[in-house]
């Protein structure tokens, strides 16, 4: 069987686990927030890649940002392996400095890229190590995302773009995360690409967390600017 013809039926999974492990019933507190991406990718020789990316984070009641870089081979035009790093720092507007800690983490990738007509597909699987403040346990999360990209006009500059990635956790840490579904994301908009490696996209972004130890779920409504540089 072709790999493209898995593409659906992970699309279906990413819909199903969500709904199936999100406990019934619980209320959900709701906010607004806006996450602004830069991203920078690009080769090494033929074999070896390189990401760099700064995503900050702004909401009514805190900010925070999120630092990452990876080195990664590539296997096929296609298709790459990447091992990374992430640096998490949080700011909060009130409270007590002491509790404004952050995370560290470690993350494994396989980055598939096919691309069928003017639709050019994502299939994105990483596992992380996360280093959480108020415990030392590690935290092992798994996240897939599946997404696509429709070139609708100006010669290809104008994309239509839909993802969605689930996250979740395979094992509970004390005073931390426990095992099972984590969180969902879901992003509609549109991409232009302005330059020959660069672009911009723009869109609705639903991320919703599970949360067990609060009194609620979370649903962030978020304004999503990614400005990705792409030189591979």
């Amino acid at each position: 069987m072709r790999s493209e013809k898995w593409l659906p039926l992970i699309g279906l999974l990413l819909v199903v686990i969500p709904f199936r492990s999100v406990e019934a019933g619980r209320p959900v507190r709701a906010e607004a927030q806006l996450w602004y991406t830069v991203t920078a990718q690009g080769g090494i020789g033929d074999t070896f890649l390189y990401y760099l990316e700064a995503q900050p984070r702004f909401g009514k009641d805190d900010a925070r940002a999120i630092f990452r870089s990876a080195a990664g081979v590539r296997m096929s035009h296609n298709m790459s392996l990447w091992l990374g790093q992430g640096w998490i720092p949080l700011w909060v507007w009130d409270g007590d400095p002491a509790q404004r800690q952050g995370e560290s983490r470690l993350f494994q990738q396989y980055l598939y890229s096919p691309k069928l007509g003017s639709l050019r597909g994502t299939v994105r699987a990483r596992l992380e190590q996360r280093f959480l403040p108020g415990t030392t346990e590690i935290s092992h999360r798994a996240r897939v995302m599946l997404r696509g990209a429709h070139s609708v006009a100006a010669e290809g500059r104008l994309s239509l773009i839909v993802w969605d990635e689930v996250f979740y956790h395979l094992n509970s840490v004390e005073r931390g995360p426990s095992a099972g579904f984590d969180m969902n994301r879901v992003f509609v908009g549109a991409g232009w690409k302005y330059g020959e490696h660069s672009s911009v996209e723009v869109g609705y972004l639903n991320v919703f967390t599970r949360r067990p130890y609060a009194e609620t779920e979370q649903l962030i409504h978020t304004l999503a600017v990614t400005m990705p540089f792409n030189y591979m």
